[in-house]
């Protein structure tokens, strides 16, 4: 099984948008858009790859309206790793819609879909793109 179906496997609770883009070099407006979440470029802004990996583990180990634990630690680490070293390194860039990466229960964000609470990491690269996305409700 692939890295996507085991998250999405792993995420059942809320809604997660995550897989790999049909398009070789997308736009990020092109790339939100695809996942089904806002396409105005000013919802995002560009992180680094650090930031990247601790959004990823989060949005993978916890609920965003309660910081209830939903997955491991070490479980949620595996999958954001795998399905962020599918991409690459060289080249790549980070795109969220606020801070939850930042601070447990102090984040900010722009929302980007009609969910209470979203966030997730855009991804593009080289040598592909993609998103890893949640939707949660309170």
């Amino acid at each position: 099984m692939d890295v996507v179906a085991e998250i999405r496997i792993a995420r059942r609770f809320g809604v997660t948008h995550c897989g790999v883009s049909a398009r070789p070099s997308p736009a990020l407006a092109e790339l939100a858009a695809e996942f089904g979440l806002a396409s105005d470029p000013g919802s995002y802004s560009e992180i680094d790859a650090a930031a990247a990996r601790r959004l990823a583990e989060l949005v993978l180990s916890e609920d965003l309206a309660y910081n209830a634990a939903i997955r491991p630690a070490d479980r949620a680490a595996d999958l954001a790793g795998r399905f962020l070293a599918q991409f690459g390194t060289e080249g790549v860039r980070y795109y969220t819609n606020g801070t939850f990466h930042e601070s447990h229960g102090g984040a900010g964000w722009e929302p980007v879909t009609a969910a209470t609470f979203d966030t997730g990491v855009l991804v593009i690269g080289p040598r592909g793109s993609g998103c890893l996305w949640v939707e949660d409700e309170d």
